[in-house]
């Protein structure tokens, strides 16, 4: 094996007094320090394999695709579009929290998922109207709304049976503020202390896309 070392491929050691080097004077110090070299890059790559399974089994389990796999659902109740980098709560808040919000309580809700660190992040937001209407796709069927005959056009891999009416962070004046219908993917326009059966999807935004 002693050909496989010439010139172009010397191995080098640091002198004991830290401040020089020296070639490596015998076959015996070359394969001492490959040794070294594939113990340490074993040791890395059992580490980096561990820690990713670490950080899996915290995020809350096994990570799942949409049909067409466009989204990606993390198992932490977290779910990425691939084609916006946006990433979502998987369920609404009245999935979320049991009871409808109206365009104020909303935002505290957003605040709260923040101060809570939700899903270990804390740079959630209202989405804005543009944000929410990327997810409604007319030829997708999630469920119908709780309590209600309206149709909710998002994937099915959110969570089901929750609101089709959800609220966006953008205001009309001082007493409305708009938000996304998931029966039509349009826009309504309501008072903002109103709250029947409305809900809001926080989203976190400048994401890499996957």
């Amino acid at each position: 094996m002693s050909h496989l070392f010439n010139a172009s491929t010397q191995i080098f050691f640091m002198n004991r007094d830290f401040k020089s080097i020296r070639p490596a004077s015998s076959f015996g110090e070359r394969m001492h320090f490959i040794r070294v070299a594939a113990l340490g890059f074993l040791a890395l790559w059992i580490g980096l394999h561990a820690f990713s399974a670490s950080a899996q089994e915290s995020s809350g389990g096994t990570v799942a695709y949409s049909e067409d796999k466009r989204f990606i659902d993390h198992g932490d109740q977290t779910i990425t579009d691939t084609e916006t980098g946006l990433m979502w709560m998987k369920q609404d808040s009245y999935q979320h929290k049991g009871h409808w919000l109206d365009w104020f309580e909303a935002a505290r809700y957003v605040d709260e998922l923040n101060e809570t660190a939700f899903a270990n992040h804390i740079d959630w937001q209202l989405p804005t109207a543009e944000e929410l209407t990327s997810l409604f796709q007319a030829d997708k069927l999630n469920s119908m709304q709780l309590g209600s005959e309206m149709k909710i056009h998002i994937d099915p891999i959110f969570a089901k049976k929750g609101s089709g009416s959800h609220w966006t962070s953008e205001p009309n004046g001082n007493y409305n503020a708009f938000g996304v219908e998931f029966n039509s993917g349009g826009r309504f326009n309501k008072p903002k202390k109103g709250k029947s059966r409305r809900a809001v999807r926080a989203v976190r935004r400048n994401l890499r896309r996957p």
